[in-house]
This record gives C-alpha cells, sequence and structure tokens, in this order.
C-alpha cells in the first residue's frame, strides 16, 4: 500500500486500529524501525490460529507473517520476536479476509435497502464487498464519492443496466432506462471500480421476450468492455442461452411463488429435483451466488438443493438481516451453510478463493499465499443457539455461529467491535 493511502487508511480507523489488549503495544511503522533491525523480519504476526485457506488446500495450525501490507510468510512457529506487533489467535480460525459477492451499501442512498458497507464489512471480517447493481449509469457517481471514497471497507460495484438503479422493478419501468451507450461510458471511465454488470430479471415465463431484449443489451456492453453479468435468477432456457462463461447467475433458493423463480421451478408444486439447465451451469462456466437465513432465501428450497449435492459457487448476503432486524455481514449466511452440513473448508472458499476467481480485483485478494494482499480475517465459532429465518419467516436454529474477532485489510489491524 502506497505511504499516502496507508496513512489515509489509518485516519478512516481511528481508534479503532490496533486497539485490542493482546496485541503488543508497539508503534505503527511503515517502514522499518532501525533500533529493531537486527531482529524484526515481519510487520504483525498472527500467530497459532487454524489457517484456512481453500486456494492452499489449506486446513491447519499455522502462523501468518504480514510485512509491507502483504502477506509474507505462512508456517508454524514463527518466532514472536521476529514481528513488530503479534496478535495471539490460538483457538481462533484465521481465514483470508472475506469477500461478500453480492451487497447494497449505498446507505441514504435512493434504495432503502442500502446497508453500512464498514458494519457489514471490515467489522465482521469482510475486506472486500461488492454492491450488486444498486447505482446505474445516471447514479453510480453517488455511489463513488459518498460512500466508496469515505468508506474503510474496500467496495467494488456491479453498474445496473437501467440508469435508474436498484431496486424498483428498474428494468420494466420504461425502456428508455435501459442504456447501453450510458453503460458503456460509465463503465469506462470508472474502470478502477466497476466489475461487472447488473441485471435484475423476474424469471417469470411471461416476461420471455422482454428479458430476452434486455439481457442482449447488457450482453453487447458486457462483450464491449469485457466484464461478466450478475443476473437474478430465472430458468428460461432462452434467457440462460444468453449467459456466457464467467457469468454470474444469483438467488438460486428464492422461495416457491408465480412472481420468482428457483433451482427447482418456482411455483409450490412444481417439483423437487434441482432442474437439468441448472445442472448444466456448470459444465458451462457459469457461476451461482447464493443466500441463506436473508433475502430470496426459503429453506425447503435450499435443503433440497444441498440434499441434491447442488451447492452454490458463492455465499453471499444480499440485504441480511439479523434477528433483532439489524443489518447482518456474510457471517449470517455462512453460519446457515456450516448449519446446513457445509464443511468448515467448503464454507470459507465460497467467500474467499471463488469469490476471487468470478470478478477481476485490482488486489490479489481471497488468498494468504505469500505476496498476496494482506486482507486476514480472524474468526470464532461459538457454540450456542442461534434462531434463523428465511423469507417466509420459516426457522432453523444453528447450534454454533461465526463471530468476529479482528480483521486485517491491506496489513492494518482492526478489532471488531463484538470482540
Amino acid at each position: 500500500m502506497p505511504k499516502s493511502d496507508r496513512r489515509s487508511f489509518l485516519r478512516q480507523l481511528g481508534s479503532a486500529a490496533l486497539v485490542i489488549p493482546q496485541l503488543r503495544s508497539l508503534p505503527v511503522q511503515v517502514g522499518p524501525d532501525p533500533s529493531l533491525a537486527s531482529s524484526v523480519t515481519y510487520d504483525l504476526l498472527i500467530a497459532g490460529g487454524r489457517v484456512v485457506d481453500p486456494s492452499q488446500n489449506l486446513s491447519a495450525e499455522r502462523d501468518v507473517a504480514i510485512l509491507h501490507g502483504r502477506i509474507a510468510s505462512i508456517a508454524p512457529n514463527i518466532p514472536r520476536n521476529q514481528a513488530r506487533q503479534a496478535f495471539e489467535a490460538r483457538g481462533k480460525i484465521v481465514t483470508p479476509g472475506l469477500i461478500d459477492l453480492h451487497t447494497h451499501v449505498y446507505e441514504y442512498g435512493q434504495t432503502p435497502l442500502g446497508v453500512s458497507s464498514d458494519r457489514v464489512g471490515i467489522q465482521a471480517g469482510v475486506t472486500t464487498v461488492i454492491d450488486a447493481g444498486s447505482t446505474g449509469a445516471t447514479m453510480f457517481l453517488g455511489l463513488r464519492k459518498f460512500v466508496i471514497q469515505s468508506a474503510t471497507t474496500r467496495i467494488y460495484a456491479l453498474l445496473n443496466i437501467s440508469t435508474a438503479g436498484c431496486c424498483l422493478d428498474e428494468i420494466y419501468l420504461d425502456p428508455r432506462l435501459v442504456d447501453a451507450k450510458a453503460a458503456r461510458r460509465v463503465i469506462d471511465e470508472n474502470r478502477d471500480l466497476i466489475l461487472g454488470i447488473k441485471v435484475r430479471v423476474r424469471g417469470k415465463k411471461i416476461d420471455v421476450a422482454h428479458d430476452v431484449s434486455v439481457v442482449k443489451t447488457a450482453r453487447e456492453v458486457a462483450d464491449a468492455t469485457g466484464v461478466p453479468i450478475m443476473m437474478h435468477w430465472t430458468n428460461e432456457p432462452e434467457v440462460l442461452a444468453l449467459l456466457k462463461r464467467g457469468d454470474i447467475l444469483t438467488h438460486p433458493f428464492n422461495p416457491p411463488s408465480p412472481n420468482w423463480a428457483n433451482l427447482i421451478g418456482g411455483e409450490p408444486a412444481e417439483g423437487d429435483k434441482v432442474l437439468p439447465q441448472i445442472l448444466a451451469l456448470k459444465d458451462r462456466g457459469i457461476w451461482t451466488d447464493g443466500q441463506a437465513a436473508t433475502t430470496h432465501t426459503d429453506w425447503q428450497v435450499v435443503e433440497k438443493a444441498v440434499s441434491q449435492g447442488w451447492l452454490p459457487d458463492a455465499i453471499s448476503t444480499d440485504v441480511a438481516r439479523n434477528p433483532d432486524k439489524t443489518p447482518a455481514s456474510v457471517l449470517l449466511p455462512m453460519t446457515a451453510f456450516l448449519h446446513l452440513g457445509l464443511s468448515l473448508e467448503q464454507v470459507i472458499e465460497r467467500v474467499t478463493v471463488n469469490p476471487a476467481k468470478m470478478l477481476n480485483y485490482r488486489e490479489k485478494i481471497g488468498t494468504l499465499a505469500p505476496g498476496a494482499t494482506a486482507d486476514v480475517a480472524i474468526l470464532d465459532l461459538v457454540q450456542g443457539n442461534l434462531e434463523m429465518r428465511d423469507q417466509r419467516q420459516q426457522t432453523r436454529v444453528a447450534r454454533q455461529q461465526f463471530v468476529p474477532v479482528a480483521t486485517v485489510k491491506s496489513g492494518i489491524f482492526v478489532k471488531s467491535p463484538a470482540a
């Protein structure tokens, strides 16, 4: 991280940075400290935790050493005196910084769905979030100026193909809002932040002709700008045919309804098996993104899919709420999928290495490999009952849940308020 960016980041963090009892009380250093040069190799050492990094097929007790904002080494028993600062993580889970592939963080923007990016981000072990189409071409600069530029959490965005943005049934309001020229212009002017295009179709059979037309426009923009499409769930073959390798289909577990599709159909009586055209997505190279204990979720649909071995490639929040109605981070659906029978490694894979593969980030994230950006989540798995609700207010009770302990973003240590 450049010195100017690092200092700016520290100012944003304020008193949250480097304030935990277990962390040795040494000053923050941007460059080497000559008085320690003979013994110090690293800026920060996260010691003794269970490191779970699916990008390296690693799940074992290791130490993670950080230098100059990058991962320097992962090894057992790195001497504590080789680091300026050390955090004892024994008994904790240490993972790459979590990535929430699908959020809406335009807080106080045009949609009431927007939540605080730092509350669901850096404070919860999530170092990177992707705003999934909250804004279109006419509103993206507001998201950039008022949210992205002031947030501590790293934020990227998908541009809504509708200039009006989300979430007012935007592609069905007025055909003039689906503007390929405007979308291309805004993507080209904001290549540093816009990583894809969002299309929010209903997935209904009656809308196929309309949806094909809109997705063709999105396809034109995606192909011209070299970014993928993220599309709301549909099972309609004509619409699915427009997706290409690297595109993303989201919300597979919608409640059965005439107004939504899910991966087994949509209507309550349509069946219990994952549809063939959905099973074919993997071979086509199309990614899937799913939620649980949040919006666009029905427990029975999720359980049917998991029982058949069908799992989404990424786990994200969309707009998630805790039982007390406060905004929830991706730790909530992670807890839900652990409850559903996924292994710890399978859960972590879907919030680190997989979403890292799905978009073209500027940083090397989703991994603790040496040389990668030093994004780290330190988590605890706490025993106890957690009641989780789906979109229809059906409940399931998890016996253990993920809670945040601390986060490292680009080499800077941040304590979780919950720790």
